[in-house]
This record gives structure tokens, C-alpha cells and sequence, in this order.
């Protein structure tokens, strides 16, 4: 039997978990490893007066998960802690359907530990899920982002997902459990030999006869996380360097842009059009590489709703299409996911872009010139008749603040987090 270094174990929460907040949450799906969590944390929270909430997700695909909830339940309530069930259900039809379940299980866990105040939740991915990823990303060609596998600890939605038993292996775990008299139930798609994950798993002993073991590939995830650091904090230097957002809200990137390594360019881009896309992973490596050697090609092209645009000095400007930009809102309300006014006039009723009818309004009432890039999806504010009453340039003479909550420090610190 396996023998679980439970002080390591210990070791690893007390570095990895932040105590900015006594309540802390628990995932646990029924499977060895997060039962085992539990059962560590249980112990661990107790010595540190913390308080532990316990949620399962019920995805309801398969007839065996209420049982697999209510067995959670019953495993948190016998130690003394609250339990949460979830309920997702697939939204559309069709697509990547165990993606959409890990996506919408990651959501609704996220936003109810923000209604709770809890800021952390604690997952039981182990060393062995560690390698199975490395080999995935393996089978995709990956770089050294993929590689890298799953961080220790990583922010989204809200909220800061930390994995402490990635250097504990799954033996060790159940070994664990073992000696505490604690039975797990075991997922039914762990028999799937459809999935590429339970392919690469039914591989490992094989490939531990020739040496590569599952410690030896979760090694390499962590030294190649140690290299991608590195690129991230090269990234976040250049990016203060090279770039500066316009009163339009337009990211430009200087012509110094050009002359950064091209994983750095590549990377740094990406980064952008995740930021100002407000999308959850950066976009497809193909589709960045494309977009990128068209605007050097042609001068211009889209990619997530933005446009990407080479000006007259070869900066590169990035800012909403217009046609993909949002709705308009009611003065008091977040447009586009971005912009929001205060000390607005009494006449403006709603908030939207500045648009083709707008610039021409703008153009009669001012003997001036305006980039029509950026600028048609800027914000302004309209009356209930459609009037532009003022617009982010104060054309119109009022006190009206716009606030970017895009701007440049806030996409800093998205660097910073993420």
C-alpha cells in the first residue's frame, strides 16, 4: 500500500491556500481523489479554524450521478461540513460535450462561491492527472504552454482554483482512504476507451515499462511551467513597453511590436484579443498565426469580433467591430462589456456606439477629422429620439465621465492574474 506524506500534503495547503477568508470550498465529485481531498482538508481546516463547504456539480448525463451527490453529502455532512449541490444543464445541442460540461461545471461553482464570499476553491486533480494531461497535449502537438499542463493555482471566473495534490499520486491517495476505512465511487466513463483521456491512461503502465512514468512526466510539466513563467513575465515587460490604448479605447501596438521575437509577438496578440474579446482562453494558436501574417500581408483582418488594422506608421490597432459590438444599454448599465458613464446629462437615455450617424453628426458640429477605425465603436449617448447627446471626444460641451474598464492598467493586470 501506498504510503500518503500527509505533512507534504499539509505543507502544500498551507503555501498554496491563501487564509484572505475563513469560509473555503471544497470540490468533490464522489472519485478517490477528491474524497481523498476532502478527508485531508477536513483535517487541515479543523488545525486552522477554517471553515470548509463541499459542492458537487451534478451534470446530469448519466442515471448514477443524484446517487453520486447524495453520497457526497453524506460524506461531508458525517465530517461536520455544509454540502452544495449544482445543477448544469447542456445549453445547446451537439458540439464538444464533455468541454461544455467542464466549462459550465467551472461556472456555476465559480459563481456560487462568489455569492457565498468565498474566494477559493480547492480541486483534487493528482500527479496522475497531471501526466495524462502532458500526454494529451502530447497527441496535439502542443508548446510549452500546453505542456505545462495544469498550474498549482490559476484565477477565473471570479474566483482562484488551486490544485495542492499534484505532486501526490493516485496510489497514494487511495491508500490513504484505504486505511481510513473510506469508500469512493468510481466514475462509469472511466471505462470509456473512447475518450482520449482514458486511452493515454490505459497506455501509462506500458510506457512505465520503458521508463516514462507518470512522476517523470508531471517532472516535466512542472519544469516546463517554470519556463513559461518566464515567457509570461517577458510578455507582461513588452506589453507595458509597446502598448498604449487611444481615447477611442483602440489597443495600438507600436512599430517596436514588430521587432519582439515572434513567440513573444504571437503570445503578447493573443493575450490582447482574449482581453478585449473578454473570452475565457486565449484564441486557437492557428487562428492568432493567421490573423497575424494576414495583417502583415494586407494591412488588415478579424479575429473574436475585433478588427486588426496596420496603420500608416505600422502600429497595430486593435479595436471592436463595429457590426459585433453591443446593444445599446440604459445609461446606468455596462455597455459592451466594457464602457460605463457617470454625471451623464438628463437628456441621454441610453448608452451604444458612436457609429456611422454619429460621426456625421460629430463631423457637421465640428470642423475636424476623425479616424473612422476605433471611433465608430466608441461610446456615446443617445437620447430617447436618437440624438447623440455627447460622445467620449465632449463634442458636446457636457461633464460626462467615460470609463474604460479595458484600459491599459486593467489589461496589465489581467496579465498579472491570468
Amino acid at each position: 500500500m501506498d504510503h500518503l506524506p500527509t505533512e507534504q500534503v499539509f505543507q502544500s495547503f498551507d503555501t498554496l491556500i491563501s487564509f484572505s477568508n475563513q469560509n473555503l470550498a471544497v470540490a468533490v465529485s464522489g472519485g478517490s481523489d477528491s474524497v481523498g481531498l476532502l478527508l485531508l482538508l477536513s483535517d487541515w481546516c479543523r488545525k486552522r479554524n477554517l471553515n470548509l463547504l463541499v459542492v458537487t456539480v451534478n451534470h446530469q448525463l448519466r442515471g448514477t450521478a443524484e446517487q453520486e451527490c447524495k453520497f457526497v453529502k453524506t460524506v461531508a455532512n458525517d465530517l461536520g461540513w455544509d454540502h452544495e449541490t449544482l445543477y448544469w444543464k447542456n445549453p445547446t445541442p451537439g458540439g464538444n460535450l464533455p468541454h461544455k460540461a467542464r466549462e459550465g461545471r467551472y461556472r456555476i461553482m465559480a459563481e456560487w462561491a462568489c455569492a457565498l464570499g468565498i474566494e477559493e476553491i480547492i480541486l483534487g486533480h493528482t500527479q496522475n492527472d497531471q501526466a495524462e494531461t502532458v500526454l494529451m497535449e502530447l497527441k496535439r502537438k502542443a508548446g510549452v504552454e500546453g505542456l505545462s499542463a495544469m498550474p498549482q493555482s490559476l484565477a477565473r471566473f471570479g474566483v482562484r482554483w488551486v490544485r495542492p495534490l499534484l505532486d501526490i499520486s493516485r496510489a497514494e491517495i487511495r491508500g490513504y482512504l484505504s486505511s481510513k476505512n473510506q469508500v469512493w465511487m468510481e466514475d462509469p466513463s472511466n471505462e470509456d476507451n473512447r475518450l482520449t483521456r482514458i486511452q493515454i491512461r490505459n497506455l501509462l503502465p506500458q510506457l512505465e515499462e520503458v521508463g516514462i512514468s507518470i512522476s517523470g512526466l508531471a517532472k516535466v510539466a512542472a519544469n516546463l511551467q517554470k519556463t513559461r513563467h518566464v515567457l509570461e513575465c517577458v510578455i507582461r515587460t513588452r506589453a507595458s513597453e509597446v502598448i498604449s490604448v487611444s481615447k477611442a479605447g483602440e489597443y495600438v501596438m507600436s512599430t517596436d511590436y514588430w521587432e519582439l521575437p515572434e513567440e513573444i509577438r504571437v503570445k503578447l496578440f493573443a493575450r490582447v484579443v482574449q482581453f478585449l474579446a473578454g473570452h475565457d482562453y486565449k484564441p486557437r494558436q492557428s487562428a492568432v498565426n493567421n490573423c497575424l501574417k494576414r495583417v502583415e500581408a494586407v494591412g488588415s483582418s478579424t479575429i473574436s469580433n475585433l478588427v486588426i488594422r496596420r496603420d500608416s506608421n505600422n502600429c497595430v490597432r486593435v479595436f471592436r467591430d463595429l457590426k459585433k459590438s453591443g446593444d445599446f444599454v440604459p445609461v446606468s448599465k455596462l455597455w459592451d462589456d466594457r464602457w460605463r458613464v457617470s454625471d451623464a446629462p438628463a437628456l441621454a437615455r441610453k448608452l451604444g456606439n458612436l457609429g456611422p450617424r454619429g460621426l456625421e453628426q460629430l463631423e457637421k458640429s465640428k470642423d475636424r477629422e476623425y479616424e473612422c477605425g476605433g471611433t465608430l465603436a466608441s461610446p456615446a449617448l443617445w437620447s430617447e429620439d436618437d440624438l447623440l447627446v455627447e460622445t467620449i471626444f465632449h463634442d458636446f460641451g457636457t461633464s460626462t465621465v467615460f470609463e474604460d474598464t479595458k484600459n491599459r492598467e486593467a489589461f496589465l493586470l489581467f496579465l498579472d492574474n491570468n
